[in-house]
């Protein structure tokens, strides 16, 4: 397809680009794989500054009410430090050569959650974890989806929604049964992967091996469906501009024949991309 209006942000592929998240000034993404962070403010005319290189699978990162960058890395959860260094929080206890983090958020009551998942080529076994930081607990929440990505909290902050990636759907749950999955969507064409809930509450899907993002109403029902130019989109993110930017990670693994635009961050005017949708 046409990359227009998009415009690469990256300055090269990343394995496995994932994790868009806020950050104070700008955005934070990662290359999961490699566990390298990097930092960029839309609009500017700098390159991307890569602010952590950790030697191990490294998911997404979120500022706490307290300031702390927090971030899941190996199989548990760290505090990244200004110098480049992480500080270990909580450890899964879960084998590092069979298991790795996948993708998480801070919820609004201040608790860390995270999925698990086997990356090793054996059995999959993968998990939602909740890690609290009044006593650095940790707990299991949620078994029996091979890839989870998310969650996602729904305005109220009392519901979320999982990717249960491998099973091609989206589940909603509380915060205090997430075990209690009821489906959202199934998503058609490829996986559900990242998402962003936007200021009206709509739900942002980037879906693996479709090229395309899915938007949804919280009622579920499905607004649109927006090409994108790369084929492995892995998450989304939207801006405050009054204009905002989409900006989409991408993965180049796994691809004999990658496009122009496979593996980068790439970003677009809302206006250019989904104007339709009305910001």
């Amino acid at each position: 397809m046409s990359t227009e209006p998009w415009t690469r942000v990256s300055t090269h592929p990343h394995e496995l680009g994932e994790g868009l998240r806020r950050s104070p000034g700008g955005v934070r993404w990662v290359d999961l794989l490699k566990g390298e962070m990097y930092a960029w403010t839309p609009g500017a005319q700098d390159s991307p500054a890569c602010t952590h290189k950790l030697g191990k699978p490294l998911g997404m990162a979120e500022e706490d009410g307290t300031g702390r960058l927090l971030a899941i890395a190996g199989t548990g959860v760290v505090q990244l430090l200004d110098d480049g260094s992480d500080v270990p929080l909580a450890d899964t206890g879960l084998d590092p050569a069979r298991y790795r983090v996948n993708d998480g958020a801070l919820a609004p009551d201040g608790s860390f959650w995270f999925g698990t998942m086997v990356h090793n080529g054996s059995e999959p076994d993968g998990a939602l974890w909740r890690w609290d930081p009044a006593d650095c607990g940790i707990a299991k929440v949620l078994a029996g989806i091979d890839i989870p990505n998310g969650p996602v909290f729904l305005p109220g902050g009392q519901e979320m929604l999982i990717a249960d990636s491998a099973a091609g759907r989206i589940l909603r749950s509380t915060l205090a049964d997430p075990a209690d999955t009821v489906p959202f969507a199934q998503t058609a064409g490829g996986s559900p992967d990242g998402m962003h809930v936007d200021g009206r509450g709509r739900i942002w899907n980037a879906v693996w091996g479709a090229a395309r993002l899915d938007v949804y109403a919280p009622d579920a029902t499905l607004l649109a469906a927006l090409p994108l130019p790369v084929g492995q989109p892995t998450s989304v993110l939207l801006t405050d501009e009054p204009d905002p930017w989409i900006l989409v990670t991408s993965a180049a693994t796994g691809l004999s024949d990658p496009g122009p635009f496979d593996g980068f961050t790439i970003a677009a005017p809302f206006s250019r991309v989904a104007a339709g949708l009305n910001r």
